[in-house]
């Protein structure tokens, strides 16, 4: 059976649900939202905070005890961030490569270990410049079409 694949924009900052909107309805699955005494060495300094702060940790690490409050299964994480942070998204560096899907992951998104995925690393900044959400995301390769506009002189201004 061949599944449809859904086509996410790498040109515009939007969560899943609002590419998707009017496709159907996404839910998420909270596996883990946690406040962490210290994040991890390596997301403190991605995240421009000083080593040993403290954060939320569930599929994503980022500063903000705050988007636990939110709900988490129901809604876009970057709503949740906007909504705690008072600020408006501004940008986010994105990184996509594509990996064999490790036993745990493979599990969740229903495909054999090693199959490809596409890795997602995304580092999103507020309107201000400041880093607030790491993401390490992983998405079924055979499933998701991603897209992007390139321009040669850069970006164009919208009407």
């Amino acid at each position: 059976m061949v599944l449809p694949k859904y086509g996410h924009g790498l040109d515009r900052l939007t969560g899943l649900a609002e590419e998707l909107t009017g496709r159907g309805t996404v839910t998420n699955e909270v596996r883990v939202a946690e406040e962490v005494p210290v994040l991890p060495a390596a997301i403190a300094a991605r995240l421009e905070v000083p080593a040993g702060a403290g954060g939320v940790r569930g599929a994503r690490a980022r500063p903000g005890r705050t988007v636990l409050t939110g709900d988490l299964a129901a809604w876009d994480v970057f709503g949740l961030i906007e909504e705690a942070a008072g600020v408006r998204l501004g940008r986010a560096e994105v990184t996509v490569h594509a990996v064999g899907a490790d036993p745990d992951t493979a599990g969740l998104l229903g495909i054999g270990a090693g199959a490809a995925v596409f890795a997602l690393e995304r580092l999103t900044r507020l309107a201000d410049g400041r880093p607030v959400d790491v993401e390490s995301v992983r998405v079924r390769a055979d499933r998701m079409t991603l897209r992007a506009t390139l321009y040669r002189d850069g970006p164009r201004a919208t009407a």
